[in-house]
């Protein structure tokens, strides 16, 4: 697969790595509720059996972190850019290009997740990466891709609109179209490895109280972490970029609790190689 450096550069902006994980142990939770665990596809029997599980650009490591406790017979890989420390024996991370041939055999995973990381793949490269993925799963494992679905949604303040827009036009010229996850399901199709393909998405706040305040929190963080890419993008100075980030937050505050994000996850079983070997 051709190389996308926009992962690397986005680790690139990441000052305080401290607050980047409590950011991400906040934005896990958050899903973690929402969708009442922190695992769709139907492994847990497997997981707590024994398996061998891969998270695929694993960022700050929570998922990993918090599900390989969970299921201590199992073993857990993380690959991403950025090199991660465990103190459970069962979890290993690796650090790789995520663009690049995964550094393992054919058929080795029983379990491949990912989550928010399909905006870091052009449309092009996106259907190598996921046949990539399902080189690396055993025949009849599962792989799950969670991702947060851009929302036009009128409930938006004029800043967060103004914001989402420059957001998705800076990404779209470079390649990366934030419908890949809405059509997800389609290009799992397409690659011919694919079979009882299914989706879930739900709503979860901006602002308010509880969830939505955890996940206000994590968007207003994203905004911040941007500003050194969308601020030259939109033609504004950072301090011009800093009231509309602090306009952002006061819009979540007044409108509490009526601002929604959408995440979606998707799920697909890899077909069993007898029947790859008819298709």
């Amino acid at each position: 697969m051709k190389k996308n450096t926009n992962k690397k550069f986005f680790h690139s902006l990441i000052k305080d790595l401290d607050e980047f994980i409590n950011i991400n142990f906040h934005a896990h939770q958050v899903f973690e509720y929402a969708f009442n665990g922190s695992i769709g596809s139907p492994v847990h029997e497997k997981l707590r059996t024994g398996a061998k599980v891969l998270e695929f650009g694993c960022g700050a490591g929570i998922w990993t972190t918090e599900v390989s406790t969970e299921y201590p017979n199992s073993k857990f890989y993380s690959i991403d850019f950025a090199t991660q420390n465990s103190n459970n024996d069962n979890v290993t991370f690796i650090s790789c290009d995520i663009h690049q041939m995964l550094p393992f055999p054919d058929n080795e995973f029983d379990y491949v997740f990912s989550r928010n990381k399909t905006d870091f793949f052009t449309k092009n490269r996106f259907q190598g990466f996921l046949f990539e993925v399902f080189r690396v799963l055993k025949p009849g494992g599962w792989l799950e891709i969670g991702h947060t679905l851009f929302v036009d949604d009128d409930d938006r303040g004029p800043a967060f609109k103004r914001m989402d827009a420059a957001h998705v036009l800076w990404h779209k010229e470079r390649g990366i179209d934030f419908d890949l996850i809405t059509h997800l399901e389609d290009y799992l199709q397409m690659t011919g490895k694919a079979e009882f393909i299914s989706s879930q998405t739900v709503k979860i706040p901006l602002g308010g109280d509880g969830l939505g305040e955890f996940y206000g929190e994590s968007a207003t963080y994203y905004v911040n972490l941007m500003k050194e890419f969308l601020a030259p993008y939109m033609g504004v100075s950072f301090e011009e970029y800093d009231r509309l980030a602090s306009e952002i937050e006061n819009e979540l505050r007044d409108r509490r609790g009526e601002v929604y994000s959408k995440q979606k996850r998707v799920f697909a079983r890899k077909k069993d190689i007898d029947i790859l070997k008819k298709s």
